[in-house]
């Protein structure tokens, strides 16, 4: 009787378990949409604790960024109007930068406010070109001093053009790559510059110049910035930047701070997706594309076009990006941000802009895969997949009256340098994102098998049951059983003969 209860229990308990196996089994194929919406909810919230938040503090390792230059070949030509300056393109220099979050303060309103602090450091063992190499280009501190000066009358800028002539003989020098960028270096025309509260803004309080000078490890150069977390507010979103919410460097829609800050952005749509830059103080706007496929992951391309480019010219829309000086398309005026020097930003070799700009130099070669300007988004998440960022610094360089050194120059905008940050998704994301964009598939699979083998189970039971007696009670092998005499051999066949 003990044996035949421990067999019920066994029956009952595998029973219980096949039809456990069966209702999970069953759950987990009908829940998955559910379970992928809780995590992606969770996912698109940034607090301390959240899995996005130490990526987004402190990105997990260092990205290399190349920059490259135009070396000017022919300067001396510079007055003769039957020659184009002439550009030899120098680089890749690549640096590693590093990216963390600081100051950050968490808001009651569901908003995050932080700085950025970058480093960059060369690369000394893998550098592809000496950053002691010689570059020759037009000098920007005395053309951003010129050009302040284009709306002054004659006898002031006449009275500047002696002072700079014994300051900067010529438009152009030759600096170290180095010098060019974070180390900086000395010029006479900026402590005169400081010196003379008339030229405005037009040359900051540096003690030195260079195109990344005083940027190495600081806090304040990039601005504060005011994001959404997504509780009582947009995942992502920039809804403030230096305390503004339209920046004072352009007018009406023009100076508006939206999009994304740069980091998280919302699924997208197949149309657009927008960022603020604060290098351009400006929103970046990129259009759909076409699909891309990243590390066996299917994106959303969005690159940057025409549209972006235009001052005006093909969309009138855009002329409020002028800035007073509408250029044709291609090139974006980011004077007022850049201190009013005559700074214009282009994609490298002017790809995608108007033909004027590449007919008034030589040198430049356009290529839209090296030089073109993408973001690819996992269209589930929003997380960015790869990244290739791609910007020329171009100066405007033309004749002012009164200024000797400038007189007889062409007008024609300098390529200066470009830069490009090419990142894309760690190894150490990858899986789990393909573990989160193949949950319909391990769910339902999951399901499928569990439900397979608690049907197994439950067969094997009802075999069992229906070939085995479990009231106890067994099959008589003897024929008198009170005298024990078994059924075997021919004593078996003369008891049978005898009945």
């Amino acid at each position: 009787m003990k044996s035949s209860r421990r067999s019920l229990q066994v029956y009952l308990c595998t029973f219980a378990t096949s039809v456990f196996l069966i209702a999970i089994g069953l759950v987990l194929s009908l829940i998955w949409p559910v379970l992928l919406k809780f995590i992606l909810d969770n996912l698109m919230v940034l607090t301390t604790k959240s899995y996005a938040f130490d990526l987004w503090k402190k990105f997990p390792e260092p990205f290399p960024i190349d920059f490259y230059f135009f070396n000017w070949t022919n300067p001396e030509s510079v007055t003769n109007a039957t020659v184009k300056p002439k550009f030899q393109e120098m680089g890749p220099y690549r640096f590693f930068e590093t990216k963390e979050k600081a100051n950050i303060i968490w808001n009651s309103n569901g908003t995050v406010t932080f700085r950025h602090r970058k480093f960059w450091y060369f690369d000394e063992n893998k550098g592809i070109n000496d950053i002691q190499d010689r570059i020759t280009t037009v000098n920007p501190v005395a053309l951003s001093s010129v050009y302040a000066t284009r709306s002054w009358n004659y006898f002031l800028r006449k009275g500047l053009s002696v002072s700079l002539s014994s300051m900067a003989p010529n438009v152009y020098l030759t600096r170290t790559v180095s010098q060019m960028l974070f180390e900086g270096y000395e010029d006479p025309l900026i402590n005169m510059a400081r010196s003379l509260p008339f030229l405005g803004n037009s040359v900051p309080g540096w003690d030195r110049f260079g195109w990344f000078y005083t940027r190495n490890g600081s806090t304040t150069y990039e601005g504060i910035f005011n994001m959404g977390t997504g509780i009582n507010s947009t995942f992502g979103r920039l809804y403030s930047w230096n305390h503004w919410t339209q920046t004072p460097y352009y007018e009406g829609n023009c100076a508006k701070v939206n999009g994304s800050a740069g980091e998280f952005f919302l699924p997208p749509d197949h149309d657009s997706i927008s960022f603020f830059s604060p290098d351009l103080c400006r929103t970046l706007t990129l259009k759909y594309a076409g699909p891309s496929t990243v590390k066996n992951i299917l994106g959303n391309k969005y690159v940057i076009d025409e549209h972006m480019l235009d001052n005006g010219t093909l969309y009138p829309e855009n002329k409020c990006f002028c800035n007073g000086e509408c250029v044709p398309s291609g090139l974006v005026n980011v004077s007022s941000c850049r201190f009013g020097s005559p700074s214009f930003a282009s994609l490298p070799h002017f790809y995608s802009a108007d033909p004027y700009y590449l007919d008034s130099v030589e040198g430049l070669k356009p290529d839209k895969r090296k030089h073109q300007f993408f973001l690819t988004l996992e269209p589930t998440t929003g997380i960015p997949l790869e990244v290739g960022a791609r910007l020329q610094i171009n100066m405007l360089m033309q004749p002012i009256a009164g200024i000797t050194l400038y007189e007889n120059v062409p007008r024609v905008f300098v390529p200066m340098l470009w830069f490009e940050q090419r990142v894309q998704i760690p190894d150490s994301e990858v899986f789990k994102l393909k573990m989160l964009l193949n949950l319909s598939i391990i769910c339902t699979s999951l399901g499928i098998l569990l439900m397979f083998i608690g049907l197994i189970v439950s067969s094997c039971l009802v075999y069992k049951i229906c070939t085995t007696n479990i009231c106890g009670k067994k099959e008589n092998k003897y024929l008198y059983p009170e005298q024990n005499i078994p059924l075997k051999g021919e004593r078996s066949v003369e008891i049978v003969k005898r009945i």
